[in-house]
């Protein structure tokens, strides 16, 4: 199924050589595949503020540099519009941490027989030993790992890196710009969830480094970015997840103290202060 409506993979760069990127030897060999395999090209979106420099590439790949990084919001819904021009009906969402096994297309074409209703193939990720995807959302905001599908409460949510997705999911899906970067994965599910769509488990582990769960290395603008993107998306969600968000971010900032990041405590606790004042127009 997939090898009949085609599969376009984006890769999303920053600061980082492709030939560096930890997905792109596996893409490589699949586009290079005699006979051709699902994937028919690959989109390589450089967000880079100088572009990295590229080598030849196979006839099936291209890239687009973005220098003012609108970030993986705006690298998948310009590969939605690729892949419609290249006839593919699925998008490969890739980020250049992700570790991808040798057979996944194999066991997405599983995947998709097993429920060919899906909308989206959603993988097992781990962050070093920790599972970290696919989620649920639950009722109060929280982001857990599914550790048994079959006791899942809440919104369902993945990582985006190592989804397969129909192209019209994303094509439909608005982004607010403030989520550009942080939460677009969980944007994308929660319009999912909205629309009634239904997702597959792609039965394959990932390894994917999650720059979020490093915060000794977060800078201050990523923070502000993440906490703009965060009061957008619980905005929306409403409802207790909203109530919560607050506490959730003093337990946030007394981490970062905890870890010797103080000005990212005081960023953190200012935002809170903001979006709590009175004065505030939510």
């Amino acid at each position: 199924m997939l090898d009949a409506q085609g599969v376009l993979a984006v890769l999303v760069l920053y600061g980082r050589r492709l030939e560096d990127a930890a997905p792109w030897p596996f893409i490589l060999t699949w586009l290079e595949s005699e006979p051709r395999k699902a994937l028919r090209h690959c989109l390589i979106y450089d967000n880079s503020p100088i572009p990295v420099e590229i080598g030849a590439l196979p006839t099936n790949a291209s890239v687009v540099c973005d220098p003012d990084n609108g970030g993986t919001a705006s690298a998948y819904s310009f590969a939605s519009e690729r892949a419609a021009k290249n006839g593919c009906e699925w998008l490969l969402l890739l980020d250049q941490d992700t570790i991808l096994p040798e057979h996944y297309l194999d066991y997405a074409e599983d995947a998709i027989l097993g429920m060919p209703q899906a909308v989206a193939l959603v993988p097992s990720v781990r962050h070093g030993s920790h599972r970290v995807s696919p989620s649920t959302i639950t009722p109060y905001g929280s982001i857990r790992p599914c550790e048994n599908p079959g006791l899942v409460t809440g919104i369902t949510t993945a990582i985006s890196s190592g989804v397969i997705i129909r192209r019209t999911a994303i094509a439909e899906t608005i982004f607010p710009p403030e989520i550009w970067l942080d939460y677009v994965d969980h944007w994308i599910f929660l319009n999912l969830s909205r629309r009634g769509s239904a997702t597959a488990r792609i039965d394959a582990e990932l390894s994917h480094n999650l720059s979020i769960r490093t915060p000794a290395t977060l800078s201050i603008a990523r923070l502000r970015s993440i906490l703009a993107a965060e009061t957008a998306f619980y905005k929306s969600v409403g409802g207790r997840s909203r109530v919560m968000l607050p506490l959730r971010r003093i337990v946030r900032a007394c981490r970062y103290l905890l870890i010797g990041r103080p000005s990212l405590a005081s960023v953190t606790f200012a935002q809170l202060v903001q979006r709590t004042s009175p004065a505030t127009n939510d």
